[in-house]
């Protein structure tokens, strides 16, 4: 499996000092509180890389009902959230607290930090290899993807040439075998902008993703989002979490009224 050695990993415990977490996806399962798989539940799958997984800063507890899919079970949704990388918090039960509560939705996470798209589209890579197997067994109880909520961008600022082609190729290898994939909702971010860098050619490599997928659903630039919204000029804080969870969740609940 993929292990990076990122500037992320040197953060890692801030918010959970006391997780012994080994594994490249947080799979530490001690306070984590199993639950039976529903039938027939709408499945939102949320990746990328750091933004996108457990190195993010914020110390509130969101309250939701819905589940975290991972290696066949599933979890009561917390943070962190298991599947995806690092040990601290997370943007996924924010944005769960935010979708309706009588609703049951599945959340497969999986983001890795300083994931490139290259890397993600790797046909012999363990990311499209854990994607499509989660949603392949969560399939078998007819739990159907329905949002593929992508927020990555970082590690391909200055290299954005072939985004486009990297994305769609991971995109179809992920989904190629899903009932009605062609009604799977993408959200894709405009993210590109780590310690006050930022690359207005990949952000529009991912409009043009979104656009040809969809143009109704509304865009979400992260790299708005300025320092006061990130803890170290690169990751979201309690403000860009609360920002970003509401924004997206906002494009949730449209579509799925």
């Amino acid at each position: 499996d993929y292990n990076s050695d990122c500037y992320e990993r040197k953060i890692k415990g801030v918010i959970y000092p006391s997780v012994k977490n080994l594994e490249a996806r947080y799979a530490y399962l001690k306070n984590k509180k199993i639950v039976k798989c529903p039938k027939n539940a709408k499945v939102i799958l949320i990746s990328g890389q750091s933004n996108a997984s457990n190195f993010l800063k914020s110390f509130k507890k969101y309250e939701n009902r819905h589940y975290n899919y991972f290696k066949g079970k599933c979890y009561k949704l917390s943070n962190p959230v298991l599947g995806a990388e690092g040990e601290m918090s997370s943007l996924i039960p924010a944005v769960a607290s935010k979708l309706n509560a009588e609703e049951k939705i599945i959340f497969l996470t999986s983001g890795r930090g300083s994931m490139s798209i290259t890397w993600a589209n790797n046909k012999d890579g363990s990311f499209i290899k854990y994607n499509k197997n989660a949603l392949k067994d969560l399939e078998k109880n007819n739990n159907i993807l329905k949002f593929f909520i992508w927020i990555q961008g970082e590690s391909d600022l200055g290299n954005a040439e072939n985004y486009i082609h990297n994305f769609n190729g991971m995109f179809a290898d992920i989904t190629k075998n899903l009932k009605d994939r062609e009604e799977i909702n993408l959200i894709i971010t405009q993210t590109s902008k780590c310690f006050d860098k930022e690359d207005p050619s990949l952000r529009d490599k991912q409009k043009q993703i979104s656009n040809l997928r969809d143009k109704s659903i509304e865009l979400i630039n992260t790299d708005n989002l300025g320092n006061n919204y990130r803890y170290d000029r690169c990751h979201y804080n309690q403000l860009g979490i609360e920002k970003l969870s509401t924004d997206i969740s906002n494009i949730v609940n449209k579509l799925n009224r």
